[in-house]
C-alpha cells in the first residue's frame, strides 16, 4: 500500500467515526498620514504630528504613549475614521477587546467599508462566540479586500458558528482558490464537508430509525474503521430490514474478503448478482476470490466483462486507479492472501490480454506499487468515455446504459438528458451514477434540484452522506499533501486515535499538534476530553482552562470542566460552568443533565426537575429518569416518582438486552475467525 493511500485511509476512517476554529489574527496594514483624506475644516498641522508620534510609539510598543497621541488627534479630528481605527487596533493588541470594539464601532460610523474595523470586530465576535454578529462585518471586509485568504477563513469560521455549513463551504472554496494549500482553510472544509455528512445521518436515523441505509451507513463507518464484526452485524441488520436494498451484500462480501473469508464472501457476491446481474462491482469481487482461490480462466473472465461494462470503475474498485478520495485504501488484501497470488505471476506474463494485464496491474498495486505506475490501462477519465450510439444524448440511452451499469459511457449525457419534470428515481439514479464514477460535487448538485417532496428522503440523505464524506476526505488528502507533518495533520490524527479509543495515541498527536500551534482553537479541549475520559482530572482541567482562555463560549469545554467538579461531589464550583454550557448549546440534552445533576447535588430540587425534564429526551439507559425519579422522591411527589422509577427500569432493561443480544451476535461472527 502506498504511503499515500495507508494516510488516505487513515483520513477516511477518520471521517467515518465521529469545531469552531479561528486562525491567526493578522493586523492589517496600519494607515499612514498620506493615505488618510482629512476632512475639512481641521487644519493637517494640528493632528498630523500627533499621528506620526502614535504611529511611531505604537511600532516600538509604547502603548500609554501611541493611545495618548490618538486620542489628542481624535479630540481635534473626532470624525478620523483611521485613528479610530488605529486606536482599536493598539486597544486589540493589549487584550482590551469591549474598548477595541467600541472604537472600530465608532471608525465604522464614519466609514461603513474600513476594511480594518470590520475584520476586526468580526474576530472579535467569533472570539465571542457570536458567529452570527461577526458574519455582515467579516463579508464587508472580504469585499474591501477580496484577495485576503486570512478573512475569508474568519467568515467560514463565523458561518460555522452561525450552523450555515453550505455558505462556509461556499466561502472556504473561494479562500483556497486564493491559496490552494493553506492547511486551514484545507482543514476547515474537510470538517465543514464531515459536518454536513454527519447531518444527514442524523436526518437519515431520525427519519428512518433502524431502516436498511441506516444500518448500511452503519456498517460502512464500522468497516472503514475496521471492525469488522460489527460492520458484519450492521450489514446483517439492513438485510434483515430489506433484503432488496443494492450494494449491501456486496459490502458486507467486501468486508469478508478482507478477513479471508472467502466461501462467505462469495456467497454474498452471488446474492448482489442475483439481484442485480449487471453489478460491476460483484462481478469485479467475484473474480478477485476466484483469483485467489486458483481459478485464474474464471477470474479473467469476469474481469474481462468488468473492463468492457467500465474500465474506469473497474480499475477504481479494485485500487488499480487512485482517484484522490482515498478509493484505494481499502483494498490491500491479507499478506498470506497476497503471497499465494504471487505463483500466478510468471503464468500471466506470458499472456497477452487486456484482462491478464488488469490481473498484473491489481497485483502490483497489491504490492505497494503506486497506482500510477502499476496501471497501463487506457481510457484514464470517464469524461473521455465515447458514447453509445450517437450525441443525441436521449433520456433512453441514458437509462439504458445506466441499468446495465455503464456510467462511464453515459456520463457525457447523463445531466444533460435530466429535466425539472424528471422522476426522482432517474434524477437518484444519475446521482448514484456520478458518484461511482467518484464525481461527488455534481453529484451533489444533480440531488439538488429534486422536488422538496423527494429532498429529504431517506435514500436521498444516504447519497448525500456518503458524498460529503468523500469530499472530506478529499481536502484532508490535500492537506496531508501539503504538509504531511502539519499541526491540522496531528489534529486530524488525534480525532482518529480518540475514535478508536487509543487514548495514547490521541494524547500524542494532540500534544504534537500543540507543540505547534499552543493558540489553535479546539485543541486543548481535544486533548482534555480524552484526559478527563481516563479521569486525569487535574491534567484534564488544565488543557479546558487553557479552552477557555482561547475561546471562552465553548461549550464542550465549559460542559466537561464542570463534569470533573461533580465527579469530585463541588457541585457549587460546577455550577456556573455548566449554566454557561447550557446556556450557549440549549439543545443539548447531556448538558441539561448536567446541570440538573448540580441542582440535585445543591437540593435545589425544583431547578433539577425543570433541568431533567429537558434532558429525558437524551434518555436510551434509564440513567435521567432515575435521577428525575430521586428528585421527585426528594420533593415528596411519590407518583411521579413511581412513574420516573418505572420508565428508568423499563428501559435499562431494554438497553440491556439489545446489548446482550448484540454481544451474542457478535461473538458467533467473531467465531468466524476460527473457520
Amino acid at each position: 500500500m502506498t504511503q499515500l493511500a495507508a494516510q488516505a485511509k487513515k483520513i477516511a476512517t477518520c471521517l467515518r467515526v465521529g469545531i469552531f476554529v479561528g486562525l491567526t489574527l493578522t493586523l492589517l496594514p496600519v494607515p499612514s498620514a498620506e493615505q488618510t483624506k482629512p476632512a475639512p475644516p481641521a487644519d493637517p498641522s494640528e493632528w498630523h504630528g500627533h499621528f506620526v508620534i502614535a504611529q511611531n510609539a505604537q511600532k516600538n510598543q509604547d502603548y500609554p504613549t501611541a493611545e495618548k497621541e490618538y486620542r489628542a488627534v481624535l479630540s481635534i479630528k473626532p470624525d478620523f475614521a483611521e485613528a479610530h481605527m488605529n486606536l482599536g487596533l493598539l486597544y486589540q493588541l493589549q487584550e482590551r477587546t469591549s474598548e477595541a470594539m467600541a472604537e472600530f464601532h465608532r471608525a465604522l460610523k464614519v466609514k461603513p467599508g474600513l476594511t480594518g474595523a470590520n475584520f476586526f470586530l468580526g474576530v472579535n465576535y467569533c472570539n465571542l462566540g457570536q458567529g452570527s454578529k461577526a458574519i455582515p462585518y467579516l463579508k464587508l471586509a472580504a469585499h474591501g479586500a477580496p484577495d485576503r485568504a486570512d478573512i475569508l477563513s474568519w467568515l467560514a469560521t463565523a458561518e460555522e458558528m452561525s450552523g450555515d455549513i453550505h455558505a462556509e463551504v461556499a466561502t472556504l472554496q473561494k479562500a483556497l482558490a486564493l491559496q490552494p494549500q493553506n492547511l486551514d482553510s484545507l482543514y476547515l472544509l474537510g470538517h465543514a464537508y464531515e459536518r454536513l455528512g454527519k447531518d444527514e445521518v442524523a436526518a437519515l436515523e431520525k427519519a428512518a430509525p433502524g431502516s436498511a441505509r441506516a444500518e448500511q451507513l452503519l456498517g460502512e463507518s464500522y468497516s472503514a474503521s475496521s471492525e469488522w464484526p460489527s460492520a458484519v452485524l450492521r450489514y446483517q441488520n439492513a438485510l434483515a430490514v430489506s433484503a432488496k436494498v443494492p450494494g449491501v451484500h456486496v459490502e458486507l462480501g467486501e468486508v469478508l474478503l478482507r478477513q479471508g473469508k472467502l466461501k462467505r464472501a462469495a456467497e454474498e457476491f452471488a446474492a448482489e448478482l442475483n439481484l442485480n446481474p449487471d453489478s460491476l462491482r460483484a462481478a469485479v469481487r467475484r473474480g478477485e476470490i476466484k483469483l485467489i482461490q486458483g481459478d485464474l480462466e474464471g477470474a479473467l473472465l469476469d474481469w474481462n466483462q468488468a473492463l468492457e461494462t467500465d474500465r474506469f470503475r473497474a480499475e477504481k474498485i479494485l485500487g488499480i486507479r487512485e482517484t484522490g478520495f482515498g478509493d484505494a485504501a481499502f483494498e490491500q488484501l491479507p499478506d498470506a492472501l497476497r503471497q499465494k497470488l504471487e505463483a500466478i505471476v510468471p503464468e500471466l506474463q506470458n499472456r497477452n490480454a487486456p484482462a491478464v494485464q488488469f490481473v498484473l496491474a491489481f497485483l502490483a498495486v497489491q504490492n505497494g506499487i503506486p497506482p500510477a505506475s502499476a496501471s497501463g490501462l487506457e481510457n484514464p477519465n470517464p469524461s473521455d468515455a465515447p458514447l453509445h450510439a450517437s450525441s443525441s444524448c436521449s433520456e433512453a440511452e441514458v437509462r439504458e446504459l445506466m441499468e446495465k451499469e455503464k456510467f462511464s459511457e453515459a456520463k457525457p449525457c447523463a445531466r444533460r438528458v435530466l429535466k425539472p419534470s424528471s422522476p426522482a428515481v432517474f434524477r437518484i439514479q444519475v446521482a448514484r451514477a456520478l458518484f461511482e464514477l467518484g464525481d461527488y460535487q455534481t453529484a451533489l448538485e444533480v440531488l439538488s434540484k429534486l422536488a422538496p417532496a423527494d429532498r429529504n428522503s431517506p435514500e436521498v440523505s444516504y447519497w448525500r452522506a456518503r458524498c460529503y464524506e468523500k469530499l472530506a476526505t478529499s481536502a484532508y488528502l490535500s492537506l496531508y499533501q501539503a504538509d504531511p507533518d502539519s499541526y491540522r495533520l496531528h489534529q486530524i490524527m488525534g480525532d482518529l486515535a480518540a475514535a478508536r479509543n487509543d487514548d495514547r495515541k490521541a494524547v500524542e498527536e494532540y500534544r504534537a499538534a500543540i507543540a505547534s500551534k499552543p493558540t489553535l482553537p479546539n485543541l486543548h479541549y481535544s486533548l482534555g476530553h480524552v484526559l478527563w475520559k481516563d479521569l486525569k482530572v487535574t491534567e484534564a482541567r488544565d488543557e479546558f482552562a487553557a479552552e477557555l482562555k482561547i475561546n471562552p463560549q465553548h461549550p464542550g469545554a465549559l460542559n466537561e470542566l464542570g463534569d470533573t467538579y461533580l465527579l469530585e461531589h463541588q457541585p457549587e464550583q460546577a455550577l456556573p460552568f455548566l449554566i454557561k454550557a447550557v446556556a450557549i448549546e440549549s439543545h443539548n440534552p447531556d448538558f441539561h443533565r448536567d446541570v440538573g445533576t448540580a441542582y440535585s447535588d445543591l437540593h435545589q430540587y425544583e431547578k433539577a426537575a425543570a433541568e431533567l425534564q429537558i434532558a429525558v429526551s437524551g434518555d436510551h439507559d434509564g440513567s435521567v429518569h432515575y435521577k428525575l425519579a430521586r428528585v421527585y422522591q426528594a420533593m415528596g411527589q411519590k407518583e411521579k416518582a413511581a412513574r420516573e422509577f418505572e420508565l428508568s427500569t423499563a428501559l435499562n432493561q431494554e438497553s440491556h438486552s439489545k446489548l446482550e443480544k448484540q454481544t451474542e451476535r457478535l461473538e458467533q461472527i467473531e467465531s468466524w475467525t476460527r473457520e
